[in-house]
């Protein structure tokens, strides 16, 4: 166990050593000649002063005094936060990307079906209308600004393939496509409404890549019967599930204003408990048509998986382990104070989320390796909670020195074996469970 901790201790002092930051330094433009504020001193303090909150620019000045011996003005320092700094946050960021991509390949669960299961999801919170013109809103009091951070992750290795700024107005379904072709045949896709247009399906399938999605009932849905098209209604469907007596229903249609797409439709019926939820929750946005109050009653989902690989019931499983990013999503904001940023410019706005973003990379890089060594399921709130407490005691010269990190690493190791164990509430289903029984091959 020690050998291990001490492998990534190593490995995680060598990618924060003063060679590789001065690099990407350097690579950016943002150090072109030495100036008062070095990348290295830079780093530190906007880095760590900023795993919980969003400071000042005196807050910073005062902590690059005290820690680093600089005195620097909040005017001087406010300079620092421009597009140089952009590069080499966003730099930073896409090589920890690819560093735990290529450093972690082991998958801790297998399965037949499926290469892998990717699951990806968006999370927005308003920003100050000053940074409007690049992050415009939705519009109204309040809402002029707002950004949007497109977040996907491998189920089966943990590894995540997509973390990125834009504004809330960015389509999902371009955003869902956009990266498509690295996507690997057999990937499962798991997607909520608006990231798979119908157009989509005979993209994904045309490549070998497995999708289950919502479908919104204002789609076409056809059924094909004697050569024939017929329009197969919301209506119809909940016709359909009143009169057979499985709880799903399970059929091949055709998708599109053309019926461009065949695909598996899996629909099954609201219990009235979970029906008045969600109108409760969709009458609070928007009045509700007709059409839209008929189909509150009703989850429609697509597939492209076949039949003789996953029922009607494992399918509707797998959808619902996109249950865990939005548990991601919860403690980034109940945590990590994600959205948490008072009044700025665009471009300091941009850097402070990209710093926030390289804090939530290295406690994802954490629960992955404690994950590994303790074999057990880990709760990133729980984990993400104890690291929140103990971040300044992780500054950046104890991330370079492998003995200090060793000590602090195995510190942590004991603590999760004891306090970070993932609790489900009662009724919900595990992760592992749902994959045993949908996933062959598993250990």
């Amino acid at each position: 166990m020690g050998r291990k901790i001490k492998n990534f201790s190593n490995y995680l002092s060598r990618f924060v050593s003063d060679e590789r930051i001065e690099a990407i330094a350097k690579a950016s433009s943002f150090k072109k000649r030495n100036s008062a504020i070095s990348p290295k001193a830079f780093l530190d303090v906007v880095f760590f002063c900023n795993s919980d909150k969003s400071p000042s620019l005196s807050e910073y000045s005062i902590d690059l005094e005290h820690q680093h011996g600089v005195s620097v003005s909040k005017q001087a320092l406010d300079k620092r936060f421009n597009e140089n700094t952009k590069q080499m946050l966003k730099d930073l960021l896409q090589e920890v990307l690819t560093k735990q991509m290529a450093n972690n390949s082991v998958k801790s669960i297998s399965s037949s079906w499926f290469t892998d299961i990717r699951i990806m999801d968006s999370s927005e919170f308003k920003v100050s209308k000053r940074a409007a013109d690049t992050f415009p809103g939705y519009g109204g009091e309040g809402r002029e600004a707002s950004v949007q951070i497109q977040f996907e992750y491998q189920l089966l290795s943990s590894m995540v393939t997509e973390l990125s700024i834009g504004s809330s107005r960015d389509s999902d379904s371009i955003e869902g496509m956009k990266n498509i072709k690295k996507v690997p045949p057999k990937t499962l896709l798991l997607r909520d409404l608006g990231y798979f247009p119908p157009k989509a399906f005979e993209e994904l399938s045309s490549k070998g890549i497995y999708f289950i999605s919502r479908a919104k009932s204002q789609w076409n849905f056809y059924t094909l019967k004697g050569g024939e098209y017929s329009l197969l209604s919301t209506a119809s469907i909940i016709s359909l599930l009143k009169d057979q007596k499985e709880k799903y229903l399970d059929m091949e249609v055709y998708v599109g204003q053309k019926a461009c797409m065949k695909v598996r439709l899996v629909a099954n019926l609201l219990t009235e408990e979970q029906k008045q939820k969600r109108l409760k929750n969709k009458s609070a946005r928007r009045k509700l048509g007709p059409d839209a109050l008929e189909a509150i009653g009703i989850n429609l989902f697509v597939t492209n998986v076949e039949s003789e690989k996953c029922t009607a019931s494992q399918v509707y499983d797998l959808y619902s382990l996109r249950w865990q990013v939005e548990l991601v999503f919860k403690t980034w904001k109940s945590v990590m104070k994600l959205h948490k940023i008072h009044p700025m410019n665009a471009t300091r706005l941009e850097c402070i989320i990209l710093i926030k973003l390289l804090w939530v990379m290295l406690n994802w890089t954490f629960l992955n390796h404690l994950k590994r060594l303790t074999q057990m399921d880990l709760s990133f709130h729980k984990l993400v909670t104890t690291l929140q407490g103990r971040s300044k005691s992780l500054a950046l010269p104890v991330l370079q020195n492998s003995h200090l990190l060793f000590e602090w690493l195995t510190g942590l190791y004991r603590i999760s074996k004891v306090f970070h164990e993932k609790e489900y509430k009662k009724g919900r289903k595990k992760v592992s469970d749902i994959l045993a029984r949908t996933c062959q091959n598993v250990p």
